[in-house]
C-alpha cells in the first residue's frame, strides 16, 4: 500500500465513520416526530437538524475525496507535501466540526451551517488537494475531467454561501444557490466519476464506450442539477421565463435523469467475473438519484407544484436523498479499494448490510414522501394548523423511523465488517 493510497483509505475510513454518526443523530431527530421527547430541551430539534446536515455533508465530501484520490494514485499520482496537510487538516475540520455539531455552535440557515472558519479551511483543504492533483497528473481522463469539475464547482459554492450579505432576498438567493448547485450537480458529477470507475472493475464494458458514455451523461446530469435547482428560487419571485423554463423542466428532468439510467444499465447487464458489491452499491445510488432528483426534483420543478409543497418534507426530502445516492457510490468505492487493497475477489461488507440500507433509506424515504404529501393536502389545501397536521401524519413518521433503524442496522454492520477486514499492508 502506497503513502498516497493509505491517505485515501483515511478519508473513505472517514467517510463511513461520519455516516454512523449521521444515521444516529438522524434517528435521533426522527423520534422528535413521532413520541413526546426527553431530550426535546436539551436537543431541539433545529440542533438535531443542522448537526444531522453538516455529518451527512462532510460524509459525502470524505467520501468523493478519498474516491478520488485512490483512483488517481492508480493513474501515477505523487504523494507530495499538498497531499498530506490537506489530510491532516480535513481530519481537524471534521473533529472541529463534530463538536460544534455536539454543542449547538452551527449555523442557522439551513444547509449552510458550518461556521464560516471551518467554511475556509474546507475550501483550503478541497484546492490543496485538486492542486497536487494538477501536478502529478499526466493524463487527463474522462473521470479526472469530471471528477475535478464537480469537486472544484462545490468549492465555488461553499465560496457563494460565505459572501456576506445584510439583504434578507440575496442572503435567501445566494443559499438557494449555493445550496442547489452543491447537492444537485457538484455532488452528482463528482459521484457518477467514481461510478463510471467502479464500472471498469464489475463490468465488461469497453474503455471507449465508457469514455463517451461518462462525457455523455455528465452533460446530461448537470443540466437536469441545473434545472431541479430553479425549485430553490420560486419562493423569492422570479422572471416569467424562469417560471416557463421550470413548466419545461418538470417534464424534461425526469427524461434526463432516465437517460443516464439507460446509458448505465449496459455496464449493469454486462459484468465480468468479479463479485465485489460494487455493482450493487451503484446501481441503488442511481435509484436513489432517480427518486429524489428524477422523481422529486422533477415535480418540484414545476412552479405550479413548488407553491404548495414549499416548506414541507418534501423539500428537504429531495436533496437529502440526492445526497444519499452519491453516499451509496462511496460505500460501493469503499468495498471495491478495500477488496483490491486485500487482493481479494470478495464481497468483503456482505449482502446484509447492502439489503439493510437499501430497503432502510428506500422505504424511509417513501414513507417520509408520503408525511410530505399528506402535509401539503392537510396544511395547504384543507387548512389544518401544522401542529395538528403533524399529529395526524405520526404513523408516517413512525415508518420513516422504522426505515432509518433498518438502515442504521445495516450501516453499523458495515462499518464493523469494514474494521474487521480492513487492508494491513505496510505502507510502502
Amino acid at each position: 500500500m502506497t503513502r498516497t493510497q493509505q491517505i485515501s483509505f483515511g478519508f473513505l475510513a472517514q467517510a463511513v465513520a461520519l455516516l454512523m454518526l449521521y444515521t444516529a443523530v438522524t434517528l435521533l431527530g426522527a423520534a422528535k416526530f413521532v413520541s413526546s421527547d426527553p431530550l426535546a430541551v436539551s436537543l431541539p430539534y433545529q440542533h438535531v437538524g443542522a448537526f444531522a446536515n453538516v455529518l451527512l455533508h462532510l460524509s459525502v465530501m470524505s467520501g468523493l475525496l478519498g474516491g478520488g484520490v485512490y483512483v488517481l494514485a492508480g493513474q501515477g499520482m505523487r504523494d507530495d507535501a499538498l497531499l498530506s496537510y490537506s489530510f491532516r487538516l480535513w481530519s481537524v475540520i471534521l473533529i472541529l466540526a463534530f463538536f460544534a455539531g455536539l454543542l449547538g455552535l452551527l449555523e442557522g440557515r439551513n444547509l449552510l451551517e458550518l461556521p464560516p472558519p471551518l467554511d475556509i479551511a474546507q475550501i483550503v483543504a478541497i484546492l490543496l488537494i485538486l492542486a497536487g492533483m494538477v501536478r502529478s497528473q499526466a493524463r487527463w481522463t474522462p473521470f479526472v475531467q469530471v471528477w475535478m469539475v464537480g469537486m472544484a464547482l462545490g468549492v465555488v459554492c461553499t465560496i457563494i454561501g460565505l459572501i456576506p450579505t445584510t439583504d434578507y432576498l440575496a442572503d435567501r438567493t445566494l443559499r438557494a444557490l449555493a445550496v442547489g448547485l452543491n447537492v444537485n450537480v457538484a455532488y452528482v458529477l463528482a459521484a457518477l466519476a467514481l461510478g463510471y470507475w467502479l464500472m471498469h472493475r464489475f463490468s465488461d464494458v469497453p474503455q471507449g464506450w465508457a469514455d463517451s458514455s461518462l462525457y455523455t451523461a455528465a452533460g446530461v446530469l448537470a443540466l437536469a442539477g441545473v434545472l431541479v435547482s430553479l425549485s430553490g428560487f420560486y419562493t423569492l419571485g422570479v422572471p416569467e421565463w424562469a417560471i416557463t423554463l421550470g413548466n419545461i423542466g418538470a417534464v424534461a428532468v425526469p427524461i434526463l435523469y432516465l437517460i443516464v439510467a439507460a446509458h448505465t444499465y449496459k455496464a449493469l447487464s454486462s459484468r465480468n467475473p468479479t463479485v465485489t458489491l460494487a455493482a450493487h452499491w451503484y446501481a441503488l445510488g442511481l435509484l436513489l438519484l432517480l427518486i429524489g432528483a428524477g422523481l422529486l426534483g422533477g415535480l418540484q420543478v414545476a412552479p405550479g407544484i413548488q407553491q404548495w409543497t414549499a416548506g414541507t418534507r418534501l423539500s428537504d426530502l429531495q436533496l437529502t436523498l440526492t445526497a444519499l445516492a452519491a453516499i451509496a457510490i462511496v460505500l460501493g468505492v469503499v468495498n471495491q479499494v478495500t477488496a483490491e487493497m486485500r487482493g481479494q475477489n470478495r464481497r468483503v461488507m456482505g449482502l446484509t448490510p447492502f439489503w439493510l440500507v437499501a430497503f432502510g433509506i428506500v422505504g424511509g424515504g417513501l414513507a417520509l414522501g408520503g408525511a410530505g404529501l399528506v402535509q401539503t393536502y392537510l396544511e395547504r389545501v384543507a387548512g389544518i394548523g401544522y401542529l395538528e397536521t403533524q399529529t395526524l401524519i405520526v404513523p408516517l413518521y413512525a415508518l420513516w423511523l422504522g426505515g432509518w433503524l433498518a438502515a442504521a442496522l445495516g450501516i453499523g454492520i458495515y462499518a464493523f465488517t469494514f474494521w474487521v477486514r480492513r487492508p494491513v499492508t505496510p505502507v510502502t
